[in-house]
């Protein structure tokens, strides 16, 4: 009797075994098909899935935002010329609320000197993201209560279980897989693992300076814009993380401009800074009939004249060491080097001896 009893517990472990192998081998094979058919653009996750390869603890200025931040702040500018460790945490039309969620996520291995917090998102009047905008702004993000904050916080609650298995809302995809999307981590647009986050645009379109009437008059932020841009301030404020509010230069400002001075008084009380590099008085060399891309984004000439400004405000307000001769930051002129060979036009002066 004993021995039947004996028999029966061991088939039964056996079983269960068997079963959770089962679960674990079916739930990596989902998981990574869920990957497999995720668009890997590099203006969304491909930016979040490299911030974990970059070595603990090694980026001094993290920028984040929209596309704005991504085509504007050239990260090889910052280091080539200024020694800046810096790198682009953004998405196309990112919301605070995907900023608040990818900022809790990436300090869990970084606690940056200086975020950069794009200003644009003070604009969007939609209280949830698009579809699209949705998977590529949280399907990187790997820690669990993260990216289902994230995902939560972009679609509303009915449909937001789709987004969280995460298969659900790209198995459509299939058509357009090619063999790159198999490869993890992903290539990043053929830019490699020591990718900073900057994505130049190569277009160039004329455009004639904005005409504004700049004055204090606000127009009310979206509410949920408000309560993330909120939320990102007093995390700064609580990790002891000094913010800086940008506004980067965009033809389309004039439509901007009462949202920024609404998301500036927001700021101010919590005594935060920043600079909106539309005003007048932030005028330093860049053209509008030669910088820009589109109607909103910089190319890769607007970027250099813009990081250079930018580079010496970061100086000039911060702390911000000189990482350039320290192999520890390696990567760092890696990418400013490969970057300048493929753009040669636009050699730094910073460049010498690298």
């Amino acid at each position: 009797m004993e021995e039947k009893t004996e028999s029966r517990r061991r088939v039964l472990v056996f079983f269960w075994l068997r079963l959770a192998g089962f679960a674990v081998i079916a739930a990596l094979m989902l998981s990574y098909a869920t990957y497999v058919l995720t668009p890997k653009s590099d203006f969304g996750i491909c930016s979040m899935i490299n911030m974990y390869r970059q070595p603990e603890d090694s980026v001094d200025v993290l920028a984040v935002g929209t596309s704005l931040t991504y085509a504007g702040i050239n990260t090889n500018v910052l280091w080539s010329e200024f020694g800046i460790a810096s790198y682009n945490l953004c998405s196309a039309e990112q919301p605070f609320w995907v900023s608040y969620y990818t900022i809790k996520e990436v300090l869990k291995t970084q606690h940056p000197r200086v975020i950069l917090l794009d200003a644009k998102p003070s604009i969007y009047e939609r209280d949830y993201t698009k579809r699209g905008r949705t998977i590529l702004s949280t399907y990187g993000i790997r820690g669990l209560e993260n990216r289902m904050g994230a995902i939560m916080a972009c679609v509303e609650k009915d449909a937001a279980m789709g987004y969280i298995l995460g298969l659900p809302e790209v198995h459509s995809n299939y058509e357009r897989v090619k063999l790159n999307d198999f490869v993890f981590p992903p290539d990043n647009g053929g830019r490699g693992v020591d990718w900073k986050g900057y994505i130049e645009m190569d277009e160039i379109e004329h455009h004639q300076r904005p005409s504004v009437v700049l004055n204090s008059v606000r127009r009310n932020m979206n509410d949920r814009e408000e309560e993330y841009a909120r939320k990102i301030f007093e995390m700064c404020r609580d990790e002891e993380i000094e913010l800086m509010l940008i506004g980067i230069p965009n033809p389309d400002y004039a439509v901007d401009h009462m949202y920024y001075n609404a998301l500036w008084s927001i700021a101010d009380e919590y005594g935060i800074g920043g600079i909106n590099y539309n005003t007048l008085d932030e005028r330093f060399g860049l053209r509008f009939s030669s910088d820009f891309a589109d109607w909103q984004h910089l190319n890769v000439k607007g970027s250099m004249t813009f990081s250079r400004k930018l580079g010496e405000d970061l100086k000039e307000r911060y702390d911000l060491p000189d990482r350039r001769g320290d192999a520890a930051y390696v990567s760092y002129e890696n990418c400013a080097k490969d970057w300048y060979d493929k753009y040669p036009d636009f050699k730094s002066s910073g460049m010498k001896g690298m």
